[in-house]
């Protein structure tokens, strides 16, 4: 199995954009219940994004438990995080999938949960903007030029969908409860409404998983480090 040193979260990145041949021939070691969830997608290319989506997660978590791919069980919790329900000895892993535009990317730790988030550049619509941010976010990021603030926001926008989806929220939690930094150069948590105290047991890390994107590893600790195992 591979090893995973507690001090790094392993990073498994792939492109989605397959022929509909080759997605098919993956669909096969997804459970019935992911291949009646793909059936459900209409476009053509979104349910194939899944297809190899959910086929990548199951093969890199494979690498890390004494489980074949096909067998893998999965839970989800409230707010539709999934878990791994299979019992195998060995140490527990977690583990948080994404996926936007061309790419997949899957995150794996050892006892801490994680938060992964990738996001394509794009434009993206004032309403959007004046939903997830927090006030002084807002006064930021209208303080930048036009050019910035594209790239501004989505980086600010994964930043906070990493650390939601470290807690197991994802858009289920609200992103203009708490603060994050607009740097380019540090992610980093700066305040929560809720707890004044909560920042400081943050990490986060900027991610740059293939030009045209941006992306946010999170996890509610300290002192590790992201490693990439596979980049497209």
């Amino acid at each position: 199995m591979m090893p995973l040193p507690p001090s790094q979260v392993h990073l498994w990145c792939c492109r989605v954009d397959l022929p509909a041949m080759e997605a098919a021939e993956r669909r096969g070691i997804l459970s019935a219940e992911e291949r009646t969830r793909a059936d459900r997608f209409h476009d053509a290319k979104a349910r194939i994004a899944f297809i190899v989506a959910r086929n990548w997660l199951r093969r890199v978590l494979a690498l890390y438990v004494p489980i074949p791919p096909p067998r893998l069980r999965f839970g989800e919790t409230a707010f539709g995080k999934p878990f791994l329900v299979n019992e195998y000895s060995g140490r527990p892993i977690a583990f948080n999938l994404s996926h936007s535009g061309e790419l997949a990317i899957v995150a794996v730790a050892e006892g801490m949960p994680v938060g992964v988030d990738i996001e394509r550049i794009r434009p993206v619509s004032a309403d959007l903007l004046a939903g997830c941010l927090a006030p002084r976010e807002f006064a930021m990021l209208a303080a930048l030029t036009p050019e910035l603030r594209e790239e501004s926001f989505i980086r600010c926008w994964t930043r906070k969908e990493a650390c939601l989806k470290a807690i197991g929220v994802g858009l289920n939690g609200s992103p203009s409860s708490f603060e994050v930094s607009l740097d380019p150069f540090r992610a980093r948590l700066l305040t929560v409404e809720s707890d004044p105290a909560e920042a400081d047991l943050w990490q986060l890390a900027d991610l740059e998983p293939a030009p045209g994107y941006c992306g946010t590893l999170a996890a509610r600790h300290r002192g590790w480090s992201p490693v990439w195992m596979a980049r497209p």
